[in-house]
């Protein structure tokens, strides 16, 4: 039932992403003078479907994509063997590859205002009030006590949890002097002189790090609403999208290479699960979440595989550089591959995302009993 339930805000959220996107190819084909015969939101079964005097606009029944289907995109669409005026082979290089490129473009406009709206309009986000306490670490013997904020680390003031926990790993000292705020109390403080215990594990990439351990876990009820004025919210927002765009390079990068398990994809499942635990905590979680969605939609759709807008793209660069086109035939065959390779990986990712929520094992367990 909470699948369902978080059903319902994935559909919204990847439906206004497939939109913007599909939208971006919808307006430059206007632009340009490029005739579209069809604009789908999904893919299968019609479900709606309203014909405008040179294009159907579509709803299909499966919403894990779109497309917007230009006039004339393919050889064998052109009668006579020659294009005409209007039809996509027809447009001049730099029209078809702004045509091309223009959902990627959608997607990063759309992810940087939704990052820049996060940042104005506040997110709440962990304080520095200890929660709890974890068994083997150095604050548990402590003087301590959970409802305790810490104000400062070796005199260093921090406010977020996140803050906190750099702070920590930022100092090469080997002792730290806490400065601590005492549960209930109207800022009386006392020092703590703790030696975190130093640990091996992997960062976001699978990375062999090191990282300081206190022992200590966040109050759920302590919360710092982070909020930023319109220009510092623009900048925080093309930051986010810059550094989620290298991120997620790196992260295919390191899949490919082995150095990194290919188990950390989401699929449609995974996004649904991650949206619903997304709506439960709020709309800019929603937002964020939407934001780095769209990055990562963007990233994909530009990777250089047939099929996809990098395929087209990099064929397109591949007649700028050499002046020489890639045969229509050959262009058709490879995206005809590239969607096949496309679909094989689809399945990889949805049973990725049933290994990774343990449903498999969840079943096995229920045929048991």
């Amino acid at each position: 039932m909470s699948f369902l339930i978080s059903l319902i805000p994935t559909l919204i959220v990847l439906g206004i992403l497939i939109l913007i996107h599909e939208l971006g190819h919808f307006i430059a084909c206007r632009l340009t003078g490029v005739r579209v015969e069809k604009f789908s939101i999904g893919f299968g079964p019609e479900i709606l479907k309203f014909q405008g005097p040179e294009t159907a606009y579509v709803i299909s029944l499966f919403p894990l994509g779109g497309f917007v289907k230009p006039a004339g995109e393919m050889a064998s669409e052109v009668e006579g063997g020659v294009p005409k005026p209007g039809d996509y082979l027809a447009a001049p290089l730099p029209a078809k590859i702004f045509i091309v490129t223009a959902g990627v473009i959608m997607n990063y406009l759309l992810a940087f205002m939704l990052f820049a709206w996060v940042f104005m309009i506040g997110r709440p986000i962990p304080g520095t009030v200890i929660g709890g306490f974890i068994e083997g670490y150095p604050a548990k013997a402590s003087a301590l006590s959970t409802g305790d904020r810490i104000v400062s680390i070796n005199g260093a003031p921090v406010s977020t949890w996140q803050a906190m926990t750099e702070e920590i790993n930022r100092l090469e000292t080997a002792e730290l002097l806490l400065t601590v705020e005492k549960k209930g109390t109207q800022g009386a403080v006392y020092d703590v002189r703790l030696t975190p215990k130093v640990e091996n594990a992997n960062d976001l990439f699978g990375k062999p790090v090191t990282v300081k351990r206190l022992g200590i876990t966040p109050s759920p009820e302590s919360q710092i609403f982070e909020k930023y004025p319109l220009r510092q919210a623009v900048v925080k927002g093309a930051d986010s999208v810059i550094s989620l765009t290298v991120m997620t390079h790196k992260a295919i990068f390191y899949m490919l290479t082995g150095r990194m398990s290919a188990r950390a994809m989401a699929g449609p499942i995974g996004i649904v699960a991650m949206t619903g635990s997304a709506a439960k905590l709020g709309l800019p979680y929603v937002l964020q979440l939407a934001a780095s969605l769209s990055v990562s939609l963007a990233v994909i759709n530009l990777l250089p595989i047939p099929a996809l807008d990098g395929g087209h793209f990099f064929f397109l660069l591949w007649e700028a550089v050499t002046r020489r086109r890639v045969s229509y035939k050959v262009q058709e065959r490879l995206t005809q591959a590239g969607f096949a390779l496309l679909m094989v990986l689809m399945i990889f990712v949805i049973y990725n995302d049933l290994v990774n929520l343990s449903v498999f094992e969840k079943v096995r367990q229920f045929f048991v009993k």
